[in-house]
């Protein structure tokens, strides 16, 4: 076990850190993802041997205290992936160089050498277009009359399957970021960006239905979401994703995994493939590197090949 004191300044400047992390409009996601992880950093420091004899703070903030807690993280769960440990040791290492910054730890350096676990070049996963359309379409083909909640969970599926929009952004629009039409939507990202993001007639048409099937159904609203729940507030990301799990079981009429991230790929796979241009596909998804696009860069291979050829016309010597 830590020291009581040591044990309160470190929960006090994890406190200090996620308040950072909101000032600086970080999205609610990652913010949550870093208060998890160093939850578990400061759980992890409990278990060490050597903990209860730590008398400064900055002793708990090494590389080899760090590396110690994920040794016995891997312990109690050997299965942990790469992609879990790295979340884990970024979170850390963007807490130390808060400190680092606001002159708690007095070191010479930000950066540290321990070296991330590397990740699978794992391709996103994306639907077929035409299973899409028949996911987006079930409601309206099984059901004579469906109620707004059917609308709504259509028009945030419909969002993110064919304008790219992330769970959260989609789940964060408000009734003034909606602009019918012009067929736009005006959607606040990573960072608290906004951009504008072309959307289907067909999305417009089912908003408009949402809206209309929500004030039939008296629904009292307390909120300037767009979207919102049965008691008229916001509704969570968590909701939206039982929603689409349940729709696509009824859909498919199988087990098949379905998340909203993989609506939000297949948008981005489909327009690769049809447009070629990653600089658009990276302006619609709101990314902020083009190397965050480039993952995609596999799906023009084909695309690729065939231009090269057929702009080149030089043979081999007979």
């Amino acid at each position: 076990m830590l020291p009581l004191h040591i044990a309160e300044q470190l929960k006090q400047y994890i406190h200090d850190y996620l308040d950072n992390c909101r000032y600086r409009s970080m999205s609610p996601g990652t913010i949550e993802g870093y208060r998890s992880n160093l939850k578990q950093f400061t759980g992890l420091l409990h278990l060490r041997p050597n903990s209860t004899h730590v008398t400064e703070f900055s002793e708990i903030c090494t590389e080899p205290v760090m590396i110690e807690t994920v040794i016995l993280k891997t312990g109690q769960n050997p299965d942990l992936t790469a992609y879990t440990i790295r979340r884990y040791v970024c979170a850390w290492r963007g807490f130390i160089c808060y400190l680092v910054k606001t002159k708690v730890l007095d070191l010479s350096y930000d950066r540290f050498e321990f070296e991330l676990p590397k990740l699978p070049e794992a391709l996103p996963k994306a639907v077929d277009m035409d299973e899409l359309e028949n996911l987006l379409d079930y409601g309206l083909v099984h059901h004579d009359n469906p109620n707004w909640i059917d609308w709504r969970n259509l028009c945030i599926f419909e969002l993110m399957a064919y304008s790219g929009l992330r769970i959260s952004e989609a789940t964060g629009l408000t009734v003034n970021d909606v602009f019918l039409s012009q067929n736009q939507i005006r959607v606040t990202g990573k960072g608290s960006k906004t951009r504008l993001v072309p959307i289907t007639d067909c999305a417009v048409d089912r908003i408009r239905n949402y809206l209309k099937a929500r004030s039939a159904a008296n629904i009292k609203i307390k909120s300037n979401h767009l979207f919102v729940g049965r008691h008229g507030n916001g509704i969570g990301n968590s909701t939206i994703r039982l929603h689409l799990k349940e729709w696509a079981k009824q859909s498919m009429g199988t087990d098949r995994r379905m998340t909203p991230h993989m609506l939000r790929h297949s948008c981005a796979t489909h327009f690769v493939k049809k447009t070629h241009n990653l600089r658009f596909v990276q302006m619609l998804l709101g990314h902020k590197n083009i190397s965050t696009t480039q993952v995609y860069t596999h799906l023009d291979n084909d695309f690729v090949n065939t231009l090269f050829h057929n702009n080149h016309d030089r043979k081999t010597g007979e």
